[in-house]
Formats: C-alpha cells, sequence, structure tokens
C-alpha cells in the first residue's frame, strides 16, 4: 500500500469515493479543492495503482492559533481493517505536527463505532458532541 499526495488526475477517484461514502447526497461534484478558503490536504491510498482510500484535511490560521481539521476520511468496505485509515490519519497527523498546530480536530457521527475507535487508538480524545481533537505536543502514535 501506498500514500501519496493527490493531484488534480485523482479529482474524480476521489468525488466517486465521496459519493460511496454519501451514497443519498446529490452532489455532482466537490468543490474544487483550488478553490476552498483554507491551505487543504489530501492524500490518497493506493493499492495496485486504484485509489482505494483518502483522507481530506484543512490547516486554519486563525490569529495567532493555528488548528487542523479532518474534514474526511474514507477507505473502501473491500481494503478496511488493513491499516489503511490509520495510516492515513498518521500521515496527517505528521503534516500537522510539522506546522506546529495547537490541535487537530474531527468530527464523526456517535454511531461510527469504527471511526470512533481508530481516532480514539490514534491518541484523539473525545469532546463535547461529536468533536476529537488531538494534541501534536503528545508525540504521534507508534
Amino acid at each position: 500500500m501506498k500514500i501519496r499526495n493527490a493531484t488534480i488526475k485523482d479529482k474524480k477517484d476521489i468525488t466517486n469515493l465521496y459519493h460511496e461514502l454519501y451514497p443519498g447526497r446529490k452532489i455532482k461534484k466537490l468543490l474544487p479543492i483550488e478553490k476552498t478558503k483554507f491551505k487543504s490536504f489530501i492524500f490518497v491510498a493506493e493499492e495496485n495503482k486504484q485509489i482505494v482510500g483518502f483522507i481530506w484535511a484543512n490547516f486554519i490560521q486563525y490569529a495567532f492559533s493555528k488548528f487542523g481539521y479532518i474534514e474526511e476520511l474514507f477507505v473502501k468496505k473491500q481494503f478496511r481493517s488493513k491499516g489503511i485509515g490509520r495510516s492515513l490519519v498518521k500521515t496527517i497527523m505528521k503534516k500537522f505536527k510539522d506546522l506546529k498546530v495547537a490541535a487537530v480536530f474531527v468530527t464523526t457521527e456517535k454511531e461510527n463505532k469504527e471511526a470512533i475507535e481508530l481516532y480514539q487508538k490514534l491518541g484523539f480524545k473525545l469532546c463535547k458532541g461529536p468533536w476529537f481533537y488531538w494534541n501534536p505536543r503528545e508525540g504521534l502514535p507508534k
């Protein structure tokens, strides 16, 4: 398995995965990455030259504070439980640590036990509501 930066060529594959993640949404195409208001990072996971998952996160600088926010994490069902999601999250955590963010935030639905378990194993702590956070000063997961 290989983790790499997404490119414009990957936009169609990522959009298709997004539709798989949210099958009921009637979104024809995602907002172009280059038009977002924050500094966005997208990494993809490839298996045999096929994109099987992605992580999309934003770097936000607000006044004197820097934060990371994981927008989306998705791995195709048949590729789950193989460490791909973990590798994608660890990749973005390292990126945010290098950017010296104060915290990284992520939300998930309370029914998504798989995601909750993953984030907690990676050192994220539950806040009020569906929010999790990770403090880079606590180090990267092993």
